[in-house]
């Protein structure tokens, strides 16, 4: 006699699996924060600041990416003495970029993200026009929504142990 299963338990997914299939167009938030390269360095500032962003995307009028300016550029070249925030943010931007594409792997990026030591990474299409970008703030979130009760449960050091299920 064979007994006939209402339902299949789908097969337990590990995190590796997930970030191998899982595309960046799949978590990716529509914001988009970007300017040309003639702006001025206030105005980047000032576009930052609006957008509650750490990054502005420089493109030239064909969408195709020039080059990021983030927070790391105002810390490491603007915050010094003699810097005119009438300057073109062209000159304090980084052109030195990974990109990748909507159809990358989450695991991809998290994997370029640490080797080029970066925390935005441009997406741009088959011509290499700007689609989007991907910050390290989106993937946590992403995994912090895939794994919510390991997440919440994390003590808020983490050297820290407790010696009882509930953390009393």
């Amino acid at each position: 006699m064979t007994v006939k299963k209402d339902f299949d338990m789908p097969p337990a997914r590990t995190i590796e699996g997930i970030l191998k299939e899982t595309k960046i167009y799949q978590i990716l938030r529509p914001k988009c924060v970007n300017a040309g390269p003639e702006a001025t360095l206030q105005q980047a500032l000032d576009l930052m600041h609006q957008e509650k962003s750490g990054y502005v995307v420089i493109r030239d009028e064909h969408l195709r990416v020039l080059g990021m300016f983030t927070e790391r550029d105002v810390l490491m070249k603007v915050l010094r003495k003699g810097v005119d925030l009438k300057e073109p943010v062209k000159k304090f931007m980084n052109t030195d970029l990974i990109e990748l594409s909507k159809a990358d792997t989450v695991g991809a990026a998290i994997d370029a993200m640490k080797k080029y030591n970066v925390r935005h990474i441009p997406l741009v299409d088959e011509l290499g026009q700007m689609t989007g970008v991907l910050s390290v703030r989106t993937i946590v979130n992403f995994l912090s929504e895939l794994f919510p009760t390991e997440v919440f449960n994390l003590p808020p050091k983490s050297d820290q142990h407790f010696q009882t299920a509930e953390g009393g």
